[in-house]
């Protein structure tokens, strides 16, 4: 009985053992053939790609070349702090030429003879004491007749330009260079006079630079404002509308 359960049990394993190794082939079958799918697709893919049947196209603008005047940090003038006169070679102060002559009596005009490069176009400022100090031309003259020094011509600007005066000291007039954080490093305030020419102050027209123009500042279209249903818009306030100016000025 041992013998024979031995036999038994001996031609029995074979059919499992045969299956097991065809299993085994066809698994290996399979994985070849997933391979080989694979790489088919992932060369279908680089020819795609490579061909660029459809281009990406991006809605941001190519950026514009932006010219050197439009980010010079230099100074628009570069005037001289300091009561000076250039004649060819020579140096001036103001005082050596001005102390030889009295200064002219007041509401009096007449020709110059010198400074003819001068044009005077300030307002009301029509001649030369309305800023410089009638006995010391070294300086300029406030509202009291007292003098103001040469390189603080921004409080002279400050007799009529109040408020331009006030914004240029909190820095929303003008221009700052340096830090913004003055830890960092030095700040200076640029004068008046580095921008504007006192006996023409208003700027010629100006060639403006390229302006930004970035993904949120592409095309607009007004038709598709208000088209779509917006959930956080109260039904009330959807289809309101602002009375007409005149209505709301009656109102009031």
């Amino acid at each position: 009985m041992r013998g024979s359960f031995r036999r038994a049990s001996g031609t029995g394993f074979a059919p499992i053992a045969s299956a097991i190794v065809m299993s085994q082939e066809a698994q290996a079958r399979a994985v070849g053939r997933t391979g080989l799918s694979v790489c088919i697709s992932l060369l279908i893919f680089a020819l795609i790609l490579a061909l660029n049947p459809l281009p990406f196209l991006s809605p941001v603008a190519e950026p514009a070349a932006v010219p050197a005047w439009a980010t010079d940090p230099t100074p628009v003038r570069h005037p001289k702090l300091a009561p000076e006169y250039q004649a060819g070679v020579f140096t001036f102060r103001c005082s050596d030429c001005h102390k030889l002559f009295p200064p002219p009596a007041q509401n009096t005009t007449r020709t110059v003879a010198q400074h003819q490069e001068i044009l005077l176009k300030h307002g009301i400022n029509t001649w030369c004491l309305s800023c410089h100090h009638p006995d010391n031309r070294d300086a300029f003259v406030d509202d009291r007749g007292d003098e103001i020094p040469w390189n603080q011509p921004q409080l002279l600007c400050s007799k009529c330009h109040g408020p331009v005066y006030r914004d240029w000291q909190h820095g929303s007039h003008g221009r700052t260079n340096g830090y913004w954080d003055k830890t960092q490093g030095e700040q200076t305030r640029r004068k008046c006079i580095e921008c504007h020419d006192p006996h023409q102050p208003p700027f010629p027209p100006m060639r403006p630079a390229p302006g930004p123009n970035t993904l949120r500042m592409g095309p607009q279209d007004v038709a598709g404002h208000g088209t779509t249903k917006n959930p956080l818009k109260t039904a009330g306030r959807a289809g309101s509308k602002s009375p007409p100016p005149g209505d709301a000025e009656r109102g009031h």
